[in-house]
């Protein structure tokens, strides 16, 4: 049976407001959007005093993992992994995040669940790097079955197969330190070389993945967007490098800033976290809102990511990240496009999700209020969420 969703304004994920809105779905596929519909042989839900938009789309979680103050606290059994995995899933797409790309799982496990939970409204839209592809370092063994270590290029070339063949959408790769190892670690620093770094490129694209970075420091930053991967994570000291914020808004790269993750290390909200890695956090968050701005000035594609599972970032507020992005100067529209449609693109599922639009899978959100003057409303309760159509949660409605 059809459905019609009608509410005071609907947001189409491109920067296109309907006030008020109307949205027709029908075998989980949108039909059609505008400010009002007839459809008299339509299922129709009214819901006054709302907004309509897509399903938001997070580019950057960590599904398998706790967030916990200290990571290495984070030490459970493949079994106990697996069960926080549908606990986070569920509490994500209950937020009203319809798709997420998890960027490092666990021994594959994020797979086995994926394949598990196949058919039933019970997680978003799974798109998994697998292991992170990295050069031998400490940060292995905290972040146990995390990492595909690997050194030099014929070594980077067989891992990003490996991840494929375990069923990797996309390619993660370090091409630095990162605030939560070790500390001997040091974001700013580089890791993979230029030569690896176009290796696990050439490798990735050659078997029809994208490929994200992990990137603070800046020479590490400019050879991964030299050697062409398609995002960068984090970005927190890009401003440092002006042409590399040229070659990213050149070449179509795409930033995931992950604000959330700085903001909570930096500034804990609760005890537990290692000294070493607030103080790690401090640095790189000295830069990153700076970073975003020089991003956005120069017309770099920003992507919402939320890198939940870090410290005190738990699954199902994912959401918070807009109101951080606003703080940081994007619009609250900007922000929204961000988590919609700039998402799907930096996913490279642009003609599937991301959008209100005729011929998509009919992911949608419908929240209390409107976003675009209360942005923290999207922290609330979702009236309803819906996944290729299917109600995933619903609050009441007329």
């Amino acid at each position: 049976m059809k459905l019609l969703l009608t509410a005071d304004r609907l947001l189409d994920g491109t920067g296109r407001v309907f006030e008020p809105g109307a949205l027709l779905i029908d075998e989980g596929r949108i039909l059609a959007v505008d400010r009002r519909l007839e459809a008299p042989a339509a299922e129709h839900r009214h819901h006054a005093r709302a907004t309509i938009l897509p399903g938001l789309i997070d580019c950057h979680v960590h599904l398998t993992r706790r967030p916990v103050a200290d990571p290495a606290e984070d030490a459970d059994a493949d079994s106990e992994r697996l069960r926080h995995l549908a606990d986070h899933a569920r509490s994500t797409l209950g937020s009203g995040v319809t798709t997420v790309r998890d960027c490092g799982g666990t021994n594959h496990l994020e797979m086995r669940f994926r394949a598990a939970a196949a058919g039933r409204p019970v997680s978003p839209r799974l798109v998994l790097a697998g292991r992170i592809v990295s050069v031998s370092t400490p940060a292995a063994e905290l972040w146990r079955g995390m990492y595909h270590q690997a050194d030099g290029p014929e070594a980077v070339r067989t891992a990003v197969r490996q991840e494929v063949e375990a069923g990797a959408d996309f390619i993660k790769v370090m091409a630095t330190g990162a605030v939560m190892s070790p500390p001997g670690e040091r974001p700013g620093q580089q890791q993979y070389s230029l030569e690896e770094l176009r290796t696990a490129v050439d490798t990735a694209h050659g078997l029809g993945r994208r490929v994200a970075a992990h990137a603070h420091g800046v020479q590490g930053l400019r050879a991964a967007v030299e050697a062409g991967v398609d995002t960068i994570e984090h970005g927190t000291m890009l401003h440092l490098d002006p042409r590399a914020v040229e070659l990213m808004a050149e070449s179509g790269t795409y930033l995931v800033p992950t604000l959330r993750a700085t903001t909570l290390l930096s500034s804990p909200p609760g005890p537990g976290i290692p000294a070493a890695i607030v103080e790690k956090a401090r640095e790189a968050a000295e830069h990153h809102r700076s970073s975003l701005a020089a991003a956005l000035a120069a017309g770099v594609r920003i992507a919402m990511g939320t890198d939940a599972a870090t410290s005190f970032n738990r699954h199902g507020e994912n959401p918070a990240e807009l109101e951080l992005m606003v703080e940081a100067g994007l619009s609250p529209m900007q922000a929204i496009v961000a988590s919609t449609a700039t998402a799907a693109a930096a996913l490279g599922r642009e003609g599937e999700l991301g959008r209100l639009a005729p011929g998509l899978s009919a992911d949608v959100l419908v929240v209390a209020g409107n976003p675009l003057k209360e942005i923290a409303g999207l922290r609330r309760q979702p009236l309803e969420v819906l996944l290729g159509g299917v109600v995933c949660s619903a609050g009441p409605f007329r």
